[in-house]
């Protein structure tokens, strides 16, 4: 599957960890000045960084993750805050209990259909997901390690209420320097 192969190429060093707290801060932003209530779900949260920042701006949130290892990592980092091992593409939530999702620098790692429909199934109506989606990663030398296009993310997203949506590039310098062009949602389940 290639999803897991690039996984295993960019985990080496977990680059992940460098990447900036600001799509959390904004999103708990944007969240409050909504009057959220109800569970936050931080899918993929690695060592619980993003988790955190709800956490500190008194959101209702849980860190979910498939590495046991990570989530260990994450409840010593950051030991004021709810983490559970869990994987996104089968999620243990029940049906429409989930307010809100927040999943950055994940969904090209997992197999998009499945993780998505996960996600829609256990937010609530009127319950808002926030999203990364890889258009492309390329090399410093150009080679693309992912791609998609923005209407295959449209088709996959068709479901929700477009709330808000951005396109930029973001250069990691780990495992080897690479860039990526994101494109940022924030949507909503009618």
């Amino acid at each position: 599957m290639k999803e897991k192969v690039l996984f295993e190429k960019y985990k080496k060093g977990k680059h992940w960890e460098a990447h900036p707290i600001d799509y959390a801060e904004r999103f708990a932003d944007f969240l409050l000045k909504n009057n959220f209530q109800g569970l936050l779900a931080d899918i993929g949260c690695a060592s619980g960084k993003h988790t955190a920042v709800f956490r500190a701006k008194g959101i209702n949130v849980v860190g979910i993750d498939i590495s046991e290892d990570e989530i260990e990592t994450a409840k010593v980092e950051h030991p004021d805050c709810r983490f559970a091992k869990q994987d996104a593409e089968s999620l243990e939530f029940t049906d429409e209990s989930v307010a809100a999702f927040f999943m950055i620098n994940v969904i090209h790692y997992l197999d998009k259909e499945k993780a998505f429909k996960e996600v829609y199934r256990t937010l609530k109506k009127g319950g808002y997901l926030f999203i990364h989606f890889n258009l492309l990663i390329t090399d410093r030398e150009g080679n693309i390690d992912y791609s998609q296009t923005e209407s295959d993310v449209m088709r996959l997203v068709s479901d929700f209420r477009m709330v808000g949506k951005k396109i930029f590039e973001r250069v990691d310098a780990a495992p080897k320097e690479h860039t990526h062009k994101i494109l940022e949602l924030i949507l909503q389940k009618e």
